[in-house]
């Protein structure tokens, strides 16, 4: 946990370097803490690899300290957090990128950490296809009992679609901005984001009052990428700015996962050609989400689905289930027992393994599928 005095000198190198996270942590490990940076000389700082003129001379802006207290001042009264690199709260799938922000600032409270996260991403002007196949994925994960952060950049079209469908299905969000914290961008998802930050959270690399500009995007790209398990691309251009986030998971060791479209719409021309070039898994449901990434879909329970089941089973169906959960048996076992003839009973057996019910073991004996035992 960082003190009160380290606090204000790391908020004061990220003023300096809003626009170089990367190399304000390479100074960081290098000197073992934000104030040592600044006692070095400046000819010494100035050899340091990415180091410009112009960043020297805003570490040596002797108004620096003051701009720093108001910034610290500001994040308190809007109650935003500073998550600093070697905090246990810092996302430390972020923490193994090479060129992870020194610090973060969140609003809202998200758990990042043992925890599945996914980032979805894709283009602006989404069509009613994408819209309804990111929808779809997101609320069948919920379904399917798993509970993942949805990571976006509350951008138009892919993203806000991902927001707003993880809000719509209790699923923890976060919002990554290409500015700073105070400076929501777009300004028409300034309630989205307040929305979230009460559900789940709003953060940026950015110190307050950094506009957005092409780099600003670029930088926040990498945070989607770098943050969570894995990326969801659902639709995308050739050159679309989502590639740029597939291509950065990717160099992160990231599973990338995409959504197909057709051949003809180039709003997904990038999804499938990243699938083409074995850049992606092709993805088109919740379950092959949960597959690619191995994630454990909790255990279904096997009252609740025998109900469904007898309710949509005719009455002989019903007795050959009933008696394979007792007692289980083979064919001939259970045409004893429940007084069916042999071929009346081998073509409902037949049945309801096509079905999915049951299933035919090593043994040759028949055992329900959700039994706890199978």
């Amino acid at each position: 946990m960082l003190s009160a005095e380290e606090e204000l000198w790391v908020c004061a190198l990220t003023l300096c370097l809003r626009y170089e996270g990367g190399l304000a942590r390479r100074l960081y490990d290098c000197y073992g803490s934000a104030q040592s940076v600044f006692k070095q000389p400046l000819e010494i700082l100035a050899g340091h690899k990415g180091m410009r003129r112009s960043l020297v001379e805003k570490l040596s802006d002797p108004d620096l300290p003051n701009q720093a207290t108001r910034t610290v001042t500001w994040l308190k009264s809007k109650k935003v957090r500073t998550v600093f690199l070697y905090d246990p709260s810092y996302p430390y799938r972020l923490r193994e990128c090479p060129d992870a922000p020194l610090v973060l600032y969140a609003a809202g409270e998200t758990e990042m950490n043992d925890v599945r996260v996914l980032s979805v991403v894709g283009t602006r002007r989404a069509t009613p296809y994408g819209e309804a196949q990111c929808r779809d994925i997101l609320s069948g994960l919920a379904e399917l009992g798993l509970k993942p952060v949805i990571v976006s950049g509350l951008a138009f079209g892919i993203d806000v679609t991902a927001h707003k469908a993880a809000l719509e299905n209790s699923l923890p969000t976060v919002a990554v901005l290409p500015t700073g914290i105070d400076a929501i961008y777009p300004a028409s998802h300034r309630d989205l984001a307040v929305e979230i930050a009460k559900k789940g959270m709003v953060i940026s690399e950015f110190p307050p009052d950094t506009q957005g500009n092409k780099k600003n995007f670029l930088q926040r790209n990498r945070i989607i990428a770098g943050i969570s398990d894995a990326t969801l691309v659902v639709e995308s251009a050739a050159d679309g700015g989502a590639l740029i986030t597939a291509h950065l998971a990717n160099g992160y060791a990231r599973d990338v996962l995409a959504v197909p479209g057709r051949t003809t719409d180039l709003r997904s021309q990038g999804c499938n050609n990243l699938i083409k070039e074995n850049k992606a898994a092709l993805v088109t449901c919740a379950r092959d989400v949960a597959e690619m990434l191995q994630w454990d879909i909790p255990s279904e329970d096997p009252i609740a689905i025998q109900q469904t089941l007898f309710e949509i089973l005719d009455e002989k169906e019903k007795q050959i289930l009933s008696q394979i959960q007792e007692t289980g048996g083979d064919i001939n076992s259970l045409a004893e027992k429940l007084d069916i003839p042999f071929p009346r009973l081998s073509a409902l057996l037949t049945q309801l393994q096509v079905k999915g019910i049951i299933e035919c073991q090593e043994n040759k004996e028949f055992r329900w599928r959700f039994s706890k035992n199978i």
